[in-house]
């Protein structure tokens, strides 16, 4: 009986929960989205044509429209990652209001809007209201522009006229200085210098009706002392030496000198010490040193930093490990000419027979030169995953399979067992060329362009690839939009795709040379609001000539720059770390011309160059290469031949450089140097106190967003589960192996080379560390037959 009782009270439940279901309204209430809607605006507006904000919605309901006329003081902050004030409305009166009824239905939808202003000139705040839900953002209708060249030293202003092109003489502009306004007019180029403390944060221009304002990025100050360190090698075995070199720079004005003394040298592991040594400094400021890896050494990834005078450089060295007398080895049998059609043959030796090994291969479908990325590149990923077994003289081949994507392949080769490790990269290029696109963004809001940059290196010699034209496709579906771009002498080009599409957009670079055709990609998500989207592109269709290659300090540099429909004038720029030379000259035919005289400032050097088209600010720079005391030296190294017959004797000079003494390094290794063994990229030290550029109306359209001004909005939330934690898509460092390592102090002239008894392929890499403060490397590949 007590169990019928229990069946049938079960029932009545079951009936109880079912029948309200039955009645109830649906679990989903899609009149919840019509609280849910975004508005956007275009962070400048010329009063001559249309100006639109952009509405995101997910239902049809309709959204009343108000428009007010205020000043930028009421609602703009002055501050870059601060959001706008709200204004209340309730006591103004709109300038114009309408309703705007988005396509039905329940879906996102991403909508124009045209905003009914005629050519009124000003600053207005725009307000989006569903039921008690609103919205509100500013549009800035303006034919006023700036652009700021932000510096240690200086914060350069320039101001002109979006419609004429012309600077603009005598226009006011309020600085926000420690919290107060400091009115200031610009010359008459339209120009307004600040190099003195305190450093304003914001800038608000007014002519007439038009405003335009700025927010100004803070610089940090040049160091007072620079330390550089590099290795012979960036993977070592335990048991083995480590050779260092390095150089130490002391600031003393405005240049940099080789710095006196001692460098405290270290090799750590986290918190435990390895070695320390002290090392004095050369007359060059370079210093020189081995330090010995205990045979018992835990596998793992040591710092090895250097001390100088309160400056601090590093490098990182990869210490492979061995394991109750176990060691290991791996290498490529294709030695770094293998065919990227091919599997990839990895030889793994271990010190004892029969012994279980695990292999582990991360691939990167890119062949990156001189550039060491600092995030992880696109589509990195597991490639190989396996456990093999050695036969009895410890010998074992691995076949890395090779990819069908047609892009080239970095693969970091990990292998382990019982504690006992070592590492290595391959790298598989497509051409004797490498590509490297580099995108600006990997998540884009809608609506804005698509900017994006491409390097050319020669394999062989590390030098630029000056000649071709590169294709780029951007994918996205079905459509595919193109552009064929010419590199310029730097083996660079620059370019923007304007209307990229919602969601995942693949983005390709491509160029045909007589050995295959080399290819690079990369991603970018294309979201209805990215964060933190700033106007710090350059234009893709500005162009900028030099008259010469290398300058050296009080010479003239001659400027060829133009931009196709840039009217009015055009400002020519040499940015230094301590301030920026300028001039304003006319505009002809879309081409304008100027002289600057090369200054011996210390960091980074560009020529920079901004149109005015058609309302827009477009602006580029080149890099300035100058040979003067205390500068980073990018040179290409000067050889006879390419390949050479064993023992051979070759002599290396470095193209364009002074006969001036110094410390040199010459490295010859077997492989691909990397990671802290790359001699390349050490100039690039000394290249501090890039010019940061800003402008109020930048040629690709940007967005700002709504800020509430009343209601609650409907939450979407999101999440991502995670089961597991990620995986380790780091590439393994090189295993080169050094053959060769002289240290000789030269005074400029042409040095000799032996080269290796066993044929192969071998990298001649020389740093060389100037009395006078240069920082100079270059490398390049020879094969011995």
């Amino acid at each position: 009986m007590f169990r019928l009782r229990s069946i049938f009270a079960a029932l009545i439940a079951a009936a109880v929960l079912v029948a309200p279901a039955q009645a109830a309204r649906p679990i989903v209430d899609l009149h919840k989205l019509d609280a849910y809607f975004a508005l956007f605006a275009s962070d400048s507006n010329v009063p001559w044509h249309e100006t639109k904000v952009r509405l995101d919605t997910y239902s049809g309901a309709p959204v009343e429209f108000r428009i007010y006329q205020v000043h930028p003081g009421d609602v703009v902050t002055a501050n870059s990652n601060a959001r706008p004030r709200v204004i209340d409305t309730s006591s103004r009166k709109p300038i114009a209001q309408f309703n705007y009824s988005p396509p039905g239905g329940y879906q996102f939808e991403s909508n124009q809007v045209s905003l009914p202003l005629g050519d009124r000139q000003g600053f207005f705040v725009v307000e989006a209201r569903r039921g008690n839900v609103g919205e509100q953002v500013w549009v800035n209708r303006t034919r006023v522009g700036l652009i700021a060249k932000d510096t240690p030293g200086e914060l350069l202003l320039y101001g002109a006229d979006l419609g004429t092109g012309r600077a603009l003489a005598h226009m006011r502009v309020s600085f926000v200085v420690n919290g107060r306004f400091v009115d200031k007019f610009t010359d008459a180029h339209g120009i307004i210098r600040w190099n003195r403390n305190p450093r304003p944060i914001f800038a608000l221009a007014q002519w007439g009706d038009s405003y335009a304002f700025t927010s100004l990025l803070p610089q940090p100050p040049l160091p007072r002392a620079i330390v550089g360190v590099r290795t012979d090698t960036a993977v070592v075995h335990a048991g083995e030496t480590v050779r260092i070199v390095g150089f130490a720079r002391r600031r003393v004005g405005s240049e940099l000198k080789a710095a006196s003394g001692e460098a405290q040298v270290s090799m750590r592991l986290g918190g435990t010490l390895l070695g320390e040594q002290t090392v004095p400094l050369d007359r060059a400021g370079a210093f020189t040193t081995t330090m010995a890896v205990p045979a018992t050494a835990r596998a793992g990834d040591y710092a090895v930093l250097a001390q100088v005078d309160g400056g601090v450089g590093g490098a990182t060295v990869h210490v492979d490990a061995d394991a109750n007398g176990l060691s290991l080895s791996v290498g490529s049998q294709c030695e770094n000419r293998c065919n990227p059609n091919e599997n990839v043959p990895i030889e793994i030796r271990a010190s004892r027979g029969d012994v279980p090994v695990h292999v582990r291969v991360v691939r990167s479908p890119h062949v990156y030169l001189n550039y060491t990325p600092t995030e992880t590149p696109w589509a990195t990923t597991q490639w190989l995953n396996e456990t093999i077994r050695t036969n009895a003289d410890g010998r074992a081949v691995v076949m890395i399979p090779h990819p069908t994507d047609h892009l080239a392949s970095t693969y970091g080769i990990r292998v382990e067992s019982g504690g006992a490790t070592a590492v290595t990269r391959v790298l598989v290029p497509t051409a004797r060329v490498a590509l490297r696109l580099q995108l600006a963004r990997k998540t884009q809001t809608l609506g804005t362009p698509v900017n994006f940059d491409v390097y050319a290196t020669e394999i062989a010699t590390g030098k630029p690839f000056t000649s071709g034209n590169v294709t780029i496709d951007m994918q996205h579906g079905p459509s595919v939009q193109q552009q064929i771009l010419k590199l310029d002498r730097n083996g660079y080009a620059h370019g923007a795709f304007s209307s990229p599409q919602l969601g995942t957009n693949l983005v390709t670079a491509k160029i045909d040379v007589a050995s295959g055709q080399a290819m690079d990609a990369g991603q970018v998500n294309v979201v209805p609001q990215a964060a933190g989207d700033a106007a710090s592109a350059g234009s893709s269709d500005a162009r900028i000539s030099l008259d010469r290659s290398i300058y050296r300090a009080g010479e003239e540099v001659h400027v060829d720059a133009s931009l196709p429909g840039a009217a009015g004038d055009a400002f020519i720029t040499l940015e230094s770390a301590v301030g920026s030379q300028s001039v304003t000259v006319p505009v002809r035919d879309g081409r304008a011309r100027a002289s600057l005289r090369v200054s011996d400032a210390p960091g980074d050097l560009r020529i920079g160059a901004a149109f005015i088209r058609d309302g827009k600010i477009e602006w580029t720079s080149v890099p300035l290469n100058v040979d003067a005391p205390g500068r980073p030296e990018f040179v290409t190294l000067n050889m006879p031949a390419s390949t050479f017959q064993p023992n051979a004797t070759t002599t290396l000079s470095m193209h364009g450089l002074r006969e001036t003494p110094g410390t040199v390094v010459v490295r010859i290794s077997r492989g691909a140097p990397s990671g802290s063994a790359l001699f390349d990229s050490a100039p690039s030290l000394l290249a501090v106190g890039l010019a940061a550029t800003e402008v109020s109306a930048p040629s690709g359209r940007t967005w700002h967003p709504w800020v509430d001004s009343t209601g609650v909005h409907a939450q979407v939330l999101g999440f991502v589960r995670r089961t597991l934690p990620p995986q380790d898509l780091s590439i393994s460092q090189a295993d080169t192996k050094v053959v060769s390592w002289t240290i000789v102090h030269d005074v400029g002239k042409p040095l000799e080379v032996q080269l290796p008894a066993q044929r192969g392929r071998y990298t001649i890499s020389v740093l060389k560390i100037t009395d006078d403060g240069c920082v100079v490397a270059a490398s390049h590949s020879v094969f011995v037959q």
